[in-house]
């Protein structure tokens, strides 16, 4: 039985009972939310790495009829041209592509949101995509279950047909079926507290007569809870259970009807919130626009979440419209245009515990998953990751993905600026910037210092970049490690640009925004390229070979007894140090030049830092001792 359907139809239908639910939601909105999900992207990207049975072109979604994503528009990020005003932030993609469906679940875990609802085309249909649809719905319902992700459908009868022996309604019988045998089994098919299987019709669109729903409807084989739209509930007649409101012209007037007018007659109310409404159809080649509700910055959002909350008490669930139908411009997925914005908005408003930062750690999640992709040790070690951040155990998941990157510890980096294309260097104990790299005071490493926070670190002097001070201008220099104002988040852009941010200050970003001559950390709007910044490897320089310990590995991590340090190259030494510098003494159980064992039993539960060196360089690894 569904976790989520016991939530609310104990209230439907056991008024004044109790009831449990594993939600991560507060008290904020005690009404399950759903987020209705489009699974009809196509990307060869994926396809042609995967050799799955499609043309292995962009999909439709994307190219609508004059839309090409092989062109790029953007050299410097690598935006390609999409039938869309809006650009998602890992780019165009493909549904089947698991990294992207695990992506878009755990964005919505942290969230708030309990499952999905598919825009479901069935197994028939007259659309020549039906097949592939069904693959890319079956792909996203399947990893839903991996994912601890209730789903549903909303189905779609707008491609029914009259062809071999069959009419319309045959149509969306066997479809029904096809629910019935392959997706109701499921346990984290959303059910009502009887058992009863829940999902929905969008419209219907062509099959508009109850006669016609009393036969199709025989396919369930059991009594099910099924939604219309609720202006189109006349059309099933009897077989409706209830109905859902949906996003529509009149914006937040609509919505207030729904509450008002509609949702008390219903024996089932569904609401729907959304961000905004700008389609692409006029631009992509097909057809006219339909109408614009703006999105003003997650306040259209913010206006019909609150409805919701407001009238939570004449409404059994709420539908988000929707994750990514990008054609319509009503995405909650991370954009270029819109960054987080719209689930952070989502997560003040359910009272989620959570914020940007954990939604930060998820994209890295996926962006590691991508540039591992052929290393299945590394993909094994982020499927821990994945599984630590299905269970809200976000410090582990980044313990893991800090393990991965420390990789990299020891690589180079100019540090560019969007704006005008200067570069950071340190001069004495302040940080500048110039348009033209010269010496090795240009170059800066990244060392992750834990948490998904990073030091900063110049290659020459080995001074750290902090704030310390609050003068209003970056410093570098010398500083205790444990002082908050020399760690830095990576905040994603696009694909290409990052944004720095103080963990000591939630505001304060590195920018040159004032062009003062010196680089500056301040409170200052996101979106201007002054505080934008692209990393390009520098890693040619100082005489450090930069293949010497990328292939260094620490397991089990985190631990509570043996830990093993392996290592393609010589280790010369390795010290273990406490959050508060402090070395701590190891219990060495085996030694050799390519690794150690040692035992963490004595030590405290914490946070740890263990310093590896080899005859070129050394690197620093974080250790969880449980």
């Amino acid at each position: 039985m569904s976790k989520t359907f016991f939530k609310y139809y104990s209230i439907l239908f056991f008024v004044g009972c109790s009831y449990t639910t594993f939600s991560q939601q507060t008290e904020t909105f005690d009404k399950p939310v759903y987020m209705h999900y489009m699974p009809w992207f196509d990307s060869p990207n994926y396809n042609n790495n995967n050799n799955n049975n499609n043309n292995n072109n962009w999909g439709a979604h994307w190219t609508m009829a004059n839309k090409n994503p092989n062109v790029i528009v953007d050299e410097i990020t690598g935006e390609r041209e999409i039938a869309s005003h809006y650009y998602p932030l890992i780019g165009p993609y493909d549904s089947q592509d698991p990294d992207v469906i695990e992506y878009h679940f755990l964005l919505m875990k942290y969230s708030g949101i309990d499952g999905i609802l598919i825009n479901w085309y069935g197994k028939l249909g007259t659309n020549g995509d039906i097949d592939l649809l069904l693959e890319n719905s079956n792909a996203i319902a399947d990893k839903s279950k991996v994912l601890d992700m209730d789903f549903s459908v909303i189905m779609e009868d707008r491609f029914v047909g009259s062809e071999n022996g069959l009419n319309p309604v045959d149509y969306v019988h066997i479809n029904i079926e096809y629910l019935k045998n392959n997706y109701f089994p499921n346990n984290n098919f959303i059910r009502t507290s009887s058992g009863k299987p829940f999902f929905g019709i969008f419209g219907p669109i062509n099959i508009n007569d109850e006669a016609s729903w009393d036969y199709a409807m025989t396919a369930t084989g059991e009594d099910v809870v099924f939604l219309p739209l609720y202006w189109d509930k006349y059309k099933v007649g009897q077989n409706a259970g209830g109905g859902y409101d949906w996003v529509i012209d009149s914006g937040v007037s609509g919505i207030n009807h729904f509450y008002e007018s509609i949702a008390p007659s219903l024996d089932f109310a569904m609401g729907c919130a959304y961000p905004g409404f700008k389609d692409f159809y006029a631009e992509g080649g097909w057809g006219n626009n339909y109408f614009y509700l703006n999105h003003d910055e997650g306040e259209l959002l913010n206006q019909t979440l609150d409805l919701a909350i407001q009238n939570k008490t004449s409404i059994d669930a709420l539908q988000l419209v929707t994750w990514n139908d990008f054609g319509e411009g009503t995405m909650f997925e991370p954009t270029y245009e819109h960054g987080f914005k719209m689930l952070t908005n989502l997560q003040t408003k359910l009272g989620v515990s959570y914020s940007e930062y954990e939604l930060q750690q998820i994209y890295r999640l996926f962006d590691l998953r991508k540039k591992h992709s052929n290393d299945q040790s590394i993909k094994n070690i982020l499927n821990q990751s994945r599984d630590y951040f299905k269970t809200y155990q976000v410090s582990n998941a980044i313990a893991l993905m800090d393990n991965i990157e420390s990789l990299n510890n020891q690589k180079l980096y100019y540090i560019k600026n969007r704006f005008n294309s200067n570069y950071l260097f340190q001069d004495g104990g302040v940080v500048r910037y110039r348009a033209e790299t010269s010496d090795d005071t240009f170059k800066w490493k990244l060392i992750i210092a834990g948490n998904g926070y990073y030091y900063l670190e110049n290659a020459l002097s080995g001074d750290k970049i902090h704030m310390e001070n609050q003068t209003g201008l970056l410093e570098c220099s010398s500083i205790d490690l444990n002082v908050q104002s020399s760690l830095w988040e990576k905040r994603t852009v696009n694909g290409t640009h990052i944004r720095f941010l103080n963990k000591s200050a939630s505001n304060q970003y590195i920018n040159i925004e004032n062009d003062l001559g010196y680089a500056e950390h301040s409170s200052i709007n996101t979106n201007w390229q002054s505080t934008q910044w692209e990393l390009e490897d520098a890693s040619n320089i100082l005489g450090l070979n930069e293949t010497t310990m990328k292939n260094i590995l620490i397991f089990p991590n985190p631990t509570d007894g043996l830990v093993s340090i392996k290592s393609s190259n010589p280790i010369s030494n390795i010290s273990i140090y406490d959050v508060q510098g402090k070395q701590v003494n190891l219990e060495i159980i085996k030694k050799s030049i390519s690794g150690i064992t040692f035992s963490v039993k004595n030590l405290e539960t914490g946070i740890y830092f263990i310093n590896i060196q080899n005859n070129f360089e050394k690197t620093m690894i974080k250790l969880i001792v449980e």
